[in-house]
């Protein structure tokens, strides 16, 4: 029996480890099957725990459910937060996202929120086959921009201590003089220790009466490569809230050669190449160049007649490059080590410099060089571009020479698919966030010539640039019709009353039609359609008050040098501001400001949005103020009027005198009828001071005049009425009175005040005789003689 008990307990013992053997054999069939990816049997009958752990196996492969990862949390975290970078700041899909998108099955098994986020991210992204993928297209502007990266700008103005450049897309910069190149800031330094040893702190180096000039080292309109050197406070992610400012803001940028060119291979080096350098020091046959290349160790010549066509065509006045002068140089050859190269500044060789090797890195793109690229693929805001093969860019509406595009047929009938065009490097930016090179098919950039602004005060300055009529946008002429062809200049502040919408660019702005011609094209960001405390407008090129074809008032407010575009507002209170631009104040206007500030020897007024004003104390009342402080606080409303207007200075000098603020009287500002000085006007003046014969009074803008036969007290500081005797325009001077007496007319007063007409006496002695008898008067008496006049 006991036999017997025990053969089905080996049997029960032998069909468990059948069960046990043949599962696993199934399982590791199934992982096998699974990993090579061949199931020759699919249909074949399985247990259901066989089933359910080979679909948990799936599923947890491909579709890990519940927080199965094998990532740490810190590197969850890592790699989250890099695919968000991703995201939201890549300029499009790189090659490893797009692998691992595709990399991911299409099952049914999926979560909807999976597919969802995959829509929206396919929808901001580019999906192209591998080698045609490329960048979107760019636009510059102070949100995108990051501190180091490299951008070509035109210099628009030149200051005593500073630069002032017009970047792309409205965007400003100004270079303080330390940060042009490392030979001015040598004598910067040097001109300020002389400052401190000896009263000639200027002539460090006794060859020029000012070695600091800027005017002597750069001209209007010049291309520079500048590196970001620091943005404006109000765009620092740190504060959390932007700063609103009425003016634009405006970049520090650098031009130091070796924080432009210190990202360079030295290995891309090579004929063609643009290199920004300074000129360390000049030779007899030549001039040696710093270029900041791997830390100043490739050397760089220029000779002098690769200079000397530069020097006659941009600045004829100088003789010859100076120390630390900045110049935008093409390589024309490489020695052999590598460690020296021969440059040339020629216009007309630098214009068509070409790169003749492929980059090996990226880092060596440098904004203004000329490159050939590719047309990838058109967009309705530009087109996106490859050179060298490798290399993606973008070019937007401004940079094509088509603001006016409106719609992306424009712009692929243009640009087909595969079509190569010459393009110039205007932005680049390399960051860990993307890389981004944005150029330019803009004419004037192509040929590196610049292109007289067609606004701002440095007009004048800038005329002589434009040497053909292809390049020239001064010709004035009217037409038959009377219409001016092209508008040159277009002064800041001109109001443009009749302005067509031509297109609606996305949500950035309006490009417009300039009235009269069609040669000027106007552009009206956003934020310039709507008061600063209104909402910006949602712009849409059928409908809405912005669509195309709508007429506006516009303001010029800016140019582009480089995208050659005129900047407007579209704002009411810019349009309608009275004094917008100090060539809108006028002597003797009548301004109501606000008192910004009040200090010891006067009050600072705010004018308008762009300008202000000052009043000194001597004008601030027509009496003496205990207690001027109390009256005059900040923020309180004043009506003034306008003393002088100082265009050089850029200032402008206000008076609060009842007095002269609520006068009728006629304004005199000259000495000229013209200006006021007419005889027999009777005006409203200051007394500066009382000399022998009289007192010397001041009108508006410096003229001043001589009080004649005063029949009042005339004190210092006080306001009188007067009249105007004569007036001599040459010799500057204006005779006065004090009489106002208006029974009185003006022959009266002249015949009133002239001086006693001589006597005639006769000169003939031979009348008299010694010892004769006669009688005569006085007339005057020296310390040894009398002056008579006899009778007879």
């Amino acid at each position: 029996m006991a036999g017997t008990r025990e053969k089905p307990a080996a049997k029960a013992g032998t069909e468990k480890k059948q069960r046990t053997d043949k599962k696993a054999g199934a399982e590791k069939k199934h992982r096998t099957d699974k990993k090579t990816g061949a199931e020759k049997n699919p249909s074949a009958e399985k247990p259901r725990s066989e089933k359910k752990a080979a679909r948990s196996a799936s599923e947890t492969v491909d579709f890990p459910r519940g927080g199965a990862s094998g990532l740490t949390p810190l590197e969850f975290r890592e790699v989250s937060r890099q695919a968000e970078q991703e995201v939201l700041f890549s300029d499009g899909v790189t090659g490893d996202q797009s692998d691992k998108k595709r990399r991911l099955p299409e099952t049914a098994d999926a979560p909807k929120k999976h597919k969802k986020k995959s829509k929206k991210a396919a929808g901001s992204t580019v999906q192209l086959p591998e080698d045609e993928r490329v960048n979107l297209v760019e636009s510059l502007s102070l949100k995108k921009l990051s501190k180091g990266a490299l951008v070509l700008g035109c210099i628009a103005s030149i200051e005593e201590l500073e630069l002032r450049v017009s970047l792309p897309n409205g965007l400003l910069g100004t270079v303080p003089i330390t940060s042009i190149s490392p030979e001015l800031t040598a004598l910067v330094e040097k001109a300020a220790e002389a400052a401190d040893d000896s009263d000639d702190a200027m002539d460090v180096d006794g060859s020029d009466d000012d070695p600091l000039d800027l005017k002597t080292r750069f001209f209007i309109g010049q291309y520079v490569k500048c590196a970001i050197a620091d943005l404006p406070a109000d765009q620092s992610a740190a504060s959390g809230k932007k700063k609103k400012s009425k003016s634009a803001p405006r970049l520090e940028l650098t031009l130091i050669p070796e924080e432009i060119n210190g990202r360079i291979d030295p290995d891309d080096i090579c004929e063609g190449v643009i290199v920004t350098a300074s000129v360390k020091s000049v030779e007899d046959r030549g001039y040696v160049l710093t270029t900041g290349i791997s830390g100043n160790k490739i050397s760089a010549f220029l000779p002098s007649s690769e200079a000397q066509a530069w020097i006659d065509r941009w600045m004829p006045q100088v003789t010859e490059l100076k120390p630390g002068q900045l110049v935008e140089a093409a390589v024309t050859s490489v020695s052999d080590d590598r460690r020296s190269l021969r440059m040339t500044i020629d216009p007309a060789v630098v214009s068509q410099a070409t790169v003749k090797d492929t980059y090996k890195t990226m880092a060596s793109v440098q904004p203004g060089q000329l490159v050939s690229a590719t047309v990838m693929k058109a967009w309705d805001r530009g087109l996106s571009l490859r050179f060298m093969g490798f290399y993606d860019c973008s070019a937007d509406l401004n940079g094509l020479g088509m603001p006016a595009a409106r719609s992306k047929a424009d712009v692929e009938k243009k640009y087909p698919l595969g079509k190569v065009v010459p393009v110039r490097v205007l932005y680049v930016s390399l960051t860990a966030a993307g890389k981004v090179i944005i150029v330019s098919r803009m004419p004037h950039v192509l040929a590196f010539k610049p292109r007289p602004a067609l606004t701002g005060y440095e007009l004048p300055a800038a005329a002589h640039l434009a040497s053909d009529k292809a390049n020239s946008d001064i010709s004035a002429a009217a037409n038959e019709k009377g219409k001016i062809d092209k508008m040159w200049p277009i002064p800041y502040g001109t109001v443009l009353d009749d302005c067509i919408v031509l297109s609606v660019v996305g949500t950035i702005g309006l490009a417009l039609q300039v009235p009269a011609t069609k040669a000027v094209t106007a552009f009206a960001k956003v934020a310039q359609l709507a008061e600063e405390d209104e909402p910006a407008p949602k712009l849409n090129k059928y409908s809405g008050p912005f669509h195309v074809g709508t007429r506006h008032r516009a303001r010029v407010v800016g140019y582009d040098a480089i995208d050659a575009v005129v900047r407007v507002s579209l704002r009411p209170s810019m349009v309608n501001e009275k004094f917008l631009t100090i060539d809108d104040v006028y002597p003797g206007a009548a301004v109501n400001g606000t008192i910004k500030v009040f200090r010891e020897n006067g009050v600072e007024i705010t004018i308008s949005s762009t300008l202000h004003g000052f009043i000194h104390k001597q004008h601030l009342a027509d009496v003496a103020l205990k207690h001027p402080e109390l009256q005059f606080k900040a923020g309180k409303q004043i009506a003034c009027r306008v003393l002088k207007v100082l265009h050089e200075q850029r200032s402008i000098l206000l008076t609060t005198r009842k007095s002269l603020v609520q006068s009728k009287l006629p304004i005199v500002t000259g000495y000229t009828e013209a200006e006021g000085a007419v005889p027999g006007a009777i005006t409203q003046a200051v007394v500066d001071r009382v000399v022998d014969n009289g007192a010397i009074v001041n009108f508006y803008q410096g003229a001043h005049g001589l009080v004649v036969g005063g029949s009042k007290r005339l004190e210092p500081g006080k306001s009188i009425k007067c009249r105007i005797l004569t007036c001599d325009s040459e010799r500057r001077r204006i005779r006065v009175t004090d009489n106002v007496d208006e029974g009185v007319s003006l022959d009266e007063l002249l015949a009133k005040l002239a001086p006693a007409k001589p006597t005639e006496f006769s000169t003939d002695i031979s009348q008299v005789a010694p010892g004769q008898i006669v009688s005569g008067a006085v007339v005057r008496i020296r310390s040894e003689s009398a002056m008579l006049t006899l009778d007879g």
